[in-house]
This record gives C-alpha cells, sequence and structure tokens, in this order.
C-alpha cells in the first residue's frame, strides 16, 4: 500500500511539473522526493532564511541541457537547498528539494547556482552563487544565514528582541580546471595575496582604476583582468 501510495504522489508530482512548463516527465533525474521544509509560523522574525523570499521562475540545468524549463526556484540558504516546483501558483507542500549534484545547477532571473563537492576534508562546499566565470578563474559567492534566537525582555522597560536571520556572504576565487576554491577575505593586500600568481600585475591594476576590491562589483572586475593575463 505504501509502494502504491508513494508512486501516485510521484506520478501526481510529475504530471504538476509536466503541466507547468518541465521539458520532461522524468523529475527524478534532478528532484528528490523530499518535500521541502516550511518555515515555522513566527509571528515577528527579521530576515529570512531564503536568498528571496518568494518563488522566482526559473530554470533547471542538467550537463549543461535544459531539463526543466520556467519552473518556480527558491534557495534556501539556511538549508542549503534549491527548492522546486511546478509554477508560482503551485501549493508549495508540492515542492521539493532539487538534488545536490554538481552535474545540476539552475538558473533564476540573473542569478545562477552550481552546486561544489569538496575537493579536500574541511574544503567549502554546498550551493554558490556564480558572480563570474571565466576561461582560467570563476568568483563564487558562498550566502550563509545564521539563526538568533529571539529573547523575552527582563524587565518592563526593555523590549523584546526578535528571532532574527543573519546574513553573512563569502567570496571564493575558483580554478576552473580543479574546483579548489580559494577564500577572498580580509585586508585588500590578503585578497591580492589569494591569487595564486600575478600579484604585482593586480596590485598595479587596482591602483591605475582606483577599485575598491572590498566591494563585491569591483572584485568581480579584477577576477577578470586577472583572466586576461598570461
Amino acid at each position: 500500500m505504501k509502494i502504491i501510495c508513494t508512486a501516485i504522489s510521484f506520478l501526481f508530482i510529475s504530471l504538476t511539473f509536466a503541466q507547468n512548463g518541465v521539458d520532461t516527465p522524468e523529475t527524478d533525474d534532478y528532484l528528490t522526493g523530499k518535500a521541502i521544509t516550511l518555515p515555522k509560523k513566527v509571528l515577528e522574525i527579521a530576515g529570512s532564511p531564503y536568498a528571496e523570499r518568494e518563488f522566482q521562475l526559473g530554470n533547471v540545468y542538467k550537463n549543461g541541457k535544459l531539463v526543466a524549463n520556467n519552473v518556480a526556484l527558491r534557495y534556501n540558504v539556511s538549508r542549503d537547498e534549491i527548492e522546486v516546483k511546478g509554477g508560482i501558483n503551485t501549493s508549495n507542500s508540492q515542492a521539493r528539494v532539487l538534488k545536490r549534484s554538481p552535474e545540476i545547477y539552475v538558473r533564476v532571473l540573473n542569478d545562477v547556482y552550481v552546486y561544489v563537492k569538496p575537493t579536500t576534508e574541511g574544503a567549502p562546499s554546498g550551493y554558490f552563487n556564480v558572480m563570474l566565470e571565466g576561461e582560467k578563474f570563476h568568483l563564487y559567492k558562498k550566502m550563509k544565514k545564521e539563526f538568533i534566537e529571539g529573547k523575552k525582555a527582563i524587565n518592563s522597560v526593555a523590549r523584546d528582541v526578535k528571532p532574527t536571520y543573519q546574513d553573512r556572504e563569502d567570496l571564493y576565487l575558483v580554478n576552473a580546471n580543479t574546483n579548489v576554491l580559494t577564500e577572498l577575505s580580509g585586508s585588500r593586500n590578503r585578497k591580492l595575496k589569494a591569487f595564486p600568481s600575478h600579484n604585482k600585475e593586480l596590485k598595479k591594476y587596482t591602483k591605475q582604476e582606483n577599485i575598491n576590491i572590498n566591494k563585491d562589483y569591483s572584485l568581480k572586475e579584477l577576477v577578470a583582468y586577472y583572466n586576461t593575463l598570461k
């Protein structure tokens, strides 16, 4: 009976996705059977566990080929999961979790999310936002959400502290050949030293162009320039 129910449930999900723009009924190629974790109903909470609170239309790719077109996607940063459902108006209870695989990536508007396996023990892994894709080096952003419990006021003068999702972002230089990630953090000089070569040229470039590599968009410009160096 359980097997029959599971099969019926999977068929219903497949039909739901097929009716909402998925190019293939074989959703098991990219979807798990895991339902998404719905957020707890808290009256007041600061921030969100998601990159964007609401689902947005996007595409799913596997091995560079489109496998789901114009489906509703949302990145749950807190759980490091991509949530997928057939359409914006599809119930969230029908949403499923995307398979974690380097072969599968998603595009939501201008954002591309890829899954990275750790290259060594303790190495960064999970979903990353692709800020720049270069011939030799990429620039990835790792988003994180830390949940901080709220606190009740200790007296009538003080105020309650709301539970909060605190945002954090880490940037990584990614070797296109080895997939090794090097964190770009700390001071300007520390960031420059994180590049494996051409440190003098990079330092000269930042001065000539007057760019502040502590800003994401400037770091993106620097990595693009780095890819042009021989």
